[in-house]
């Protein structure tokens, strides 16, 4: 992967956050979306930047197809939304992969946040990862009990299927939580004095000009959104 350091990653992500609100021209959000997908390349993770390119594709082909057909706005209204929110996922998606945890704590410590915050912040991110694999845990053990989870089980008792799946999914948190919060104590950090870091971090020539890219990709964006 191409290293870019930690704090210009973080500035791209508030940055695209921000402007991702204020998108809203279909063509905008195309733009948006490719940015995203060519940032992704460029770190060397093409799966993910293919995912979201069809992801949004099909979004906007649902939607098209929906407002031909004159559905009802109650299903359009979710597409739309799911729409509009691409852009959003894409920033996601570049925080999850651009970023370890210790990169992020770092690059939040070097741009001087507030503690509190940084630990909130890496703590999220560490857990977003085990969402899935809790999730299908309990899928996994509710199938070999019989009740499988899926889609015709939700529309046949969605109480029950709700039930089965919320309940262990809040206990196996609670369980993830202690671990998460045992495994940070361990590794002292509680301790006032500042984390180092093996490679130290060092702003170079390459994440000035990828920090302009953004910096143009973003705003170049967001200005043709509210005045084109």
């Amino acid at each position: 992967m191409h290293r870019i350091d930690p704090r210009i990653v973080i500035i791209q992500i508030a940055l695209s956050g921000i402007c991702a609100f204020w998108i809203f021209k279909p063509l905008a959000m195309l733009c948006e979306v490719i940015f995203l997908m060519s940032f992704l390349l460029y770190l060397q993770h093409p799966k993910e930047a293919l995912r979201l390119g069809v992801w949004f594709a099909f979004l906007v082909g649902l939607y098209a197809l929906l407002n031909e057909s004159n559905a009802p706005q109650i299903i359009v209204q979710p597409v739309f939304l799911l729409r509009k929110l691409s852009p959003l996922l894409g920033v996601m998606v570049l925080s999850l992969k651009a970023l370890t945890v210790s990169e992020l704590f770092m690059g939040l410590q070097k741009l001087h946040c507030p503690k509190s915050a940084t630990l909130a912040l890496a703590v999220a991110l560490r857990f977003i990862p085990t969402i899935r694999h809790e999730l299908e845990q309990i899928r996994n053990g509710m199938k070999t009990r019989g009740v499988p989870l899926n889609v015709i089980t939700f529309v046949k008792a969605p109480a029950m299927t709700t039930e089965y799946m919320i309940i262990p999914f809040i206990m196996r948190c609670i369980k993830v939580a202690d671990e998460l919060s045992a495994a940070a104590v361990t590794r002292a950090i509680e301790n006032p004095v500042p984390r180092g870091m093996r490679v130290p971090l060092k702003i170079r020539i390459k994440d000035i000009v990828y920090l302009m890219m953004v910096i143009c990709a973003n705003i170049g964006t967001l200005l043709y959104s509210l005045c084109g």
